[in-house]
């Protein structure tokens, strides 16, 4: 496979897609995202495969879009269009995804989450939007993936105020499916998988695609929205300062 991903198969029908980019934090760059797209168009025609678990790393899901990006998008050298095709590419996947949040997702890494079918978090790590504290509004389907996935109050919350929220303050709020502390999350996400990898393939495909797609019209809703807002903030004069101050690190987050 390439150098930022893995592909394994676990177990009969479980296949196992890792993002591993520890000097970037898994961040979407052009690279890992272009990476990840091919790799999800391999597996979905691989007629072993029921069930899809998708993986960062232990201390990082992916800390969301790379500084390289954001300034490409700041300046115009790239369209916000481009930034869908990702979520696009993992909404019509195939069959049922899983999400195995180990680590810190934030930004556009949460919302990769957003577009699998089952989510398991860790009850220590931190997960939240945080394109408003950069200076610029939502992207990549969040202002119309999360509202789907939580009460309109904690949707708005969460993209207001750019916070970053550790697991088990969402445990009971409707974003995951389990919340367990960080070391069991692969056992989790793993047990999930088995109980769906045990069901006829044709019934599999037939209700993914019956349940996705709610996100995936929500996705195209997105796409005229999003890309207008986000638009007119790279077109104000202070995003560049912001993101320059307000870019995260790459480390995780604070526990």
């Amino acid at each position: 496979m390439s150098d930022l991903l893995r592909i394994s198969c676990l177990e009969e029908g479980i296949y196992r897609l890792q993002m591993d980019d520890p000097a970037a934090q898994n961040r979407l760059g052009h690279e890992l995202a272009a990476q990840l797209c091919t790799a999800l168009a391999d597996l979905a025609q691989e007629p072993a495969l029921r069930v899809l678990l998708l993986a960062g790393r232990a201390d990082v899901f992916s800390a969301g879009g790379s500084l390289e990006v954001l300034e490409q998008l700041a300046s115009r050298q790239m369209e916000e269009r481009e930034l869908f095709a990702l979520p696009d590419r993992l909404l019509h996947f195939p069959m049922p995804v899983i999400a195995v949040l180990e680590g810190h997702a934030v930004g556009g890494g949460l919302v990769l989450a957003l577009c699998c079918d089952l989510l398991v978090a860790a009850s220590e790590c931190r997960y939240g939007f945080n394109f408003t504290e950069l200076g610029f509004t939502p992207g990549m389907g969040a202002t119309t993936l999360l509202p789907l996935l939580v009460p309109s109050t904690l949707a708005a919350e969460m993209l207001l105020t750019a916070r970053l929220f550790r697991g088990s303050e969402l445990a009971a709020r409707g974003l995951f499916n389990a919340v367990v502390p960080a070391a069991a999350v692969p056992d989790a996400a793993l047990d999930l998988a088995r109980r769906i990898a045990l069901k006829p393939r044709h019934v599999l495909e037939l209700l993914k695609e019956t349940l996705a797609l709610p996100r995936r019209q929500a996705l195209q809703e997105a796409m005229v929205r999003e890309q207008w807002m986000q638009r007119l903030c790279f077109n104000h004069p202070d995003t560049h300062r912001h993101i320059q101050e307000n870019y995260l690190p790459a480390s995780p987050p604070a526990q």
